[in-house]
């Protein structure tokens, strides 16, 4: 084999606290693939900001990134500094900025060497920007519910006026964290909104929902979420079933697609995150009401969607109308979550070392 593997992520989140199964298991995974010849260096984030980069000989050179979150909560999930709000423009600029160094710093390093990501700082840039990922996604015939162009409360009123119901999203966010719904006068968040300011919870999970009743606070409230670019978006009616409502997260590495699930919640629930309270279905349970053809339609579109932003490892979230005549495409990550029910770094690492195997071998 002519390639190597340089891994960049965090081991733990901070001090004594453990990152959990994505970086560490992933490098437990590829350490099983040294003794058939894989070379691969293992450095964090610190690291490769210290222009501290192992010197690596071969001439082909892979790079998988996992989540910055060390620098990410140090850096830019970070409140008591200003007046952020969980992910506002504010994050954006922060995680563009961050990646756009990184990259920087290794093309330097290793200049010379023909360098490839398994999921490239650009593509990581673009899908965590909901707004320019929903452009992108229009330019390539991907079909995602409407996004409006919000800019004052009478906008919104003119939209709500007109029947439409809004996910109102933070455009740099993630795990259903700050979201929002707007239908007939009826505003519900995650967020804690408390004497005219929005309060960012200080954790990840189980961001509880709630009611603004008073019209005073509602237009407060939203006047905040338009001066922080948040992201209006049509609210897609989905299918019910028994009482809750549901989408799809899935899978594609390397235009394969090894695993995917239906995530369900009541239907009075604004998220079907499991961060956030969601419950992952069983495939024998879903595979009832949901017929086979939709399914393939499902995976086809989780494919394009990968292959179209250049991710080779791509979590992707797709919801159906009702009917289940019409499909859309929520969001895109390069940078998954995922359940315990599937070993997916374990298919990750395998599915690397084929590749870097495969072209080494040429």
């Amino acid at each position: 084999m002519k390639k190597a593997l340089l891994i960049i992520g965090e081991r733990k989140v901070s001090k004594g606290r453990s990152l959990g199964h994505s970086c560490n298991a992933f490098i437990r995974h590829i350490n099983g693939y040294t003794e058939k010849g894989l070379e691969s260096f293992v450095v964090t984030y610190k690291d490769v900001l210290a222009d501290k980069l192992p010197r690596i000989r071969n001439l082909h050179l892979t790079v998988m990134l996992f989540f910055p979150f060390r620098y990410w909560n140090k850096n830019i999930e970070v409140y008591n500094r200003d007046s952020r709000v969980y992910g506002d423009k504010k994050f954006g600029r922060k995680f563009e900025q961050f990646f756009q160094r990184l990259d920087k710093i290794i093309m330097k390093k290793y200049i010379g060497k023909k360098i490839e990501y398994v999921n490239p700082p650009k593509a990581s840039i673009l899908d965590r920007d909901k707004e320019a990922s929903q452009v992108f996604f229009k330019k390539h015939n991907i079909p995602t519910p409407r996004r409006y162009d919000v800019k004052s409360l009478e906008d919104i009123q003119q939209l709500t006026d007109r029947g439409v119901s809004l996910y109102i999203k933070p455009r740099f966010g993630s795990m259903g964290k700050g979201i929002s719904f707007l239908s007939n006068g009826l505003l519900m968040t995650n967020f804690f909104y408390q004497k005219g300011k929005i309060v960012s919870h200080p954790y990840d999970y189980h961001w509880r929902l709630y009611e603004i009743t008073k019209k005073k606070d509602r237009n407060k409230f939203l006047k905040i979420l338009i001066s922080r670019g948040f992201v209006f978006e049509e609210a897609i009616d989905p299918p019910i079933h028994k009482g809750r409502k549901s989408d799809f997260r899935v899978y594609c590495i390397y235009g394969e697609i090894p695993y995917y699930y239906v995530r369900s919640t009541p239907t009075i629930s604004l998220v079907t995150n499991w961060s956030q309270g969601g419950k992952i279905e069983h495939k024998r349970k879903f595979s009832r009401y949901i017929p086979e053809s939709k399914l393939k339609k499902v995976k086809s579109l989780a494919r394009k969607v990968a292959r179209d932003l250049q991710l080779n490892y791509a979590g992707v979230d797709i919801i159906f109308s009702k009917d289940y005549k019409e499909i859309y495409v929520l969001e895109a990550h390069s940078f998954p979550g995922y359940e315990k029910g599937f070993d997916l770094m374990a298919n990750l690492a395998g599915q690397i070392f084929k590749k870097l195997k495969k072209d080494g071998d040429r």
